[in-house]
């Protein structure tokens, strides 16, 4: 079985060469840029085999894994298009014991793998300095390959069923790659700040240091510690490496059990008993309008992509600390970037109705309380989780002075971004997510009106936190006294005035532009 399977991987690669002459050369181009670059790399790591342990270790370990990350990431994007899926040799009558290990083994045949062997090999010769770090550099470059394998069997498995036809987990799938390109941004920054040129700086031992640690660097940083001492760290990262390689068979082993039992698609039935919360706001025109958003923002996907990317800010300042900054001012960042993040949400809100936004037209409900109804969801949440992350990130930097502080410049972000977002999203309604499309597949003809509404909404939410920001950064310079309340005092007024005129400019602008946003919500 082992065999056949390696014959139809080199078949479908062969497949790959012999179509039209564009595709032809495009893979073939591509397949050489790849491996040209993986020889590249492993010429730079050989030349380190007379540089100091230290210098070889600092740029060893953070290269392999930023190469094991890669082989994480790609096929959790490119899974659905995957011709290995388990599920295509069900009807074939395979064991899973034949057909886990067949598709294991074929997987290591391509580029990518090739090109991380070609990698681990260069790897384990830049340490034969001695006869230890020489075996277990052969020994870590066999993990290595046989890891990044299984990523990649894994992650195409995986992402071949969040990206398949069921849309909670196809959701699922989009979610991930876009929180992989918002923490890409500041670790990317942060590599671009390290002094790569000095191999010994304290930025990239430290980067180093961390990666090794890791389950995509535990393996590369093996040698690298025996070579420089740290025997001890060495044999536990060692045994790190080949728990991680032992889960992920494992968990390749459980994924082709399941898929060859798994039926790609199920429905399921929900019964409901009350109108939600409609039943629970009251028949209002404002009421009705909330009801209709709480609903929206807990079930349509296109609005839980939105705001759950808000879970993963927090995360953006990790490499803030790791390149020095102080970890008790990170703390400070994640709630008042939530803050201006969740003010920016409804910016275009009016959009995503579509059609349905005639309701609201033809329903001749005052445009205030279409307005206020439609930010009745952030309001709710964002308020208890600014006072909540307020204490919990005042606790963080260790001084309870910061709490007044951060609410009252989150309080003055997140209303005064509502604020004018309730202005902008009739002003300026631009092409958006169509219902029942991913929430991902972004229409083309938003053009510059889109650039115009988000970069108008953005800087009026600066603006309007400037008067708060200029007094924390007095109060957490200069003292808490008179500042920190009065950050408050500030930020509270300035949120509350903005959101006031908002919804009552954006309400007026409502009733008099009602035919023209049903109109747009045609076009789209």
């Amino acid at each position: 079985m082992v065999a056949q399977l390696l014959r139809l991987r080199a078949d479908l690669l062969a497949g790959e060469i012999r179509g039209g002459a564009r595709r032809s050369v495009l893979v073939v181009l591509g397949s050489l840029a790849g491996l040209v670059a993986a020889v590249l790399v492993a010429v730079a790591i050989t030349a380190l085999r007379s540089a100091d342990a230290e210098a070889a270790r600092a740029v060893i370990v953070p290269v392999g894994t930023l190469i094991t990350v890669g082989f994480t990431i790609i096929p959790l994007a490119v899974g659905g298009a995957d011709q290995f899926d388990p599920r295509r040799f069900a009807v074939f009558g395979v064991t899973r014991k034949d057909l886990a290990i067949g598709l294991g083994v074929a997987g290591l045949v391509g580029v990518p793998v090739v090109g991380v062997a070609i990698v681990a090999v260069s790897q384990s010769v830049a340490w034969m300095r001695g006869a230890g770090t020489g075996v277990l550099g052969v020994l870590t470059a066999l993990v290595v390959v046989a890891t990044c394998g299984l990523l990649v069997r894994v992650g195409c498995t995986v992402g071949s069923w969040l990206l398949g036809s069921h849309r909670p987990t196809r959701d699922a799938g989009w979610l991930v790659a876009l929180v992989v390109v918002v923490l890409l941004i500041p670790t990317v920054s942060l590599l671009v700040g390290a002094d790569w040129l000095d191999p010994e700086s304290a930025e990239l031992q430290r980067i180093a240091d961390i990666s090794g640690w890791t389950p995509w660097g535990a393996a590369w940083a093996v040698p690298a510690d025996v070579a420089t001492g740290h025997v001890g760290a060495g044999i536990a990262k060692l045994v790190l490496a080949l728990v991680v390689l032992g889960l992920l068979a494992w968990a390749w082993w459980g994924l082709v059990g399941r898929m060859l039992v798994t039926v790609d698609d199920r429905t399921t039935v929900r019964r409901y008993r009350t109108l939600g919360w409609f039943d629970r706001l009251g028949a209002t025109p404002a009421g009705a309008v909330a009801a209709r958003a709480l609903t929206y923002w807990g079930r349509d996907p296109r609005y839980r992509t939105s705001y759950l990317i808000l879970l993963f800010v927090p995360i953006v300042v990790v490499p803030l600390g790791v390149a020095g900054v102080p970890w008790h001012w990170t703390a400070l960042i994640p709630l008042p970037l939530m803050a201006v993040i969740a003010g920016f949400l409804p910016h275009n809100d009016v959009s995503y109705d579509n059609t349905a936004v005639w309701l609201h037209v033809a329903s001749g409900a005052p445009g205030w309380s279409d307005r206020l109804g439609r930010l009745t969801p952030v309001l709710a949440v964002g308020v208890p989780v600014i006072v909540a992350g307020s204490a919990v990130s005042a606790w963080l930097f260790g001084d309870w002075t910061a709490f007044p502080v951060l609410v009252g410049v989150c309080v003055s972000a997140l209303f005064a971004g509502l604020g004018i977002s309730s202005v902008v999203s009739v002003l300026l309604p631009y092409p958006t997510v169509r219902p029942g499309d991913r929430p991902f597949q972004q229409p083309q003809a938003a053009g510059v009106v889109s650039t115009v509404s988000q970069s108008s909404t953005i800087i009026g939410i600066v603006l309007c936190s400037v008067p708060a920001g200029y007094l924390a950064v007095l109060a957490l310079t200069d003292g808490a006294e008179p500042w920190a309340m009065l950050t408050l005092v500030v930020g509270a007024a300035v949120g509350v005035v903005v959101l006031g005129v908002g919804v009552l400019l954006g309400g007026r602008l409502f009733d008099r532009h009602g035919p023209d946003l049903l109109a747009a919500a045609q076009r789209n």
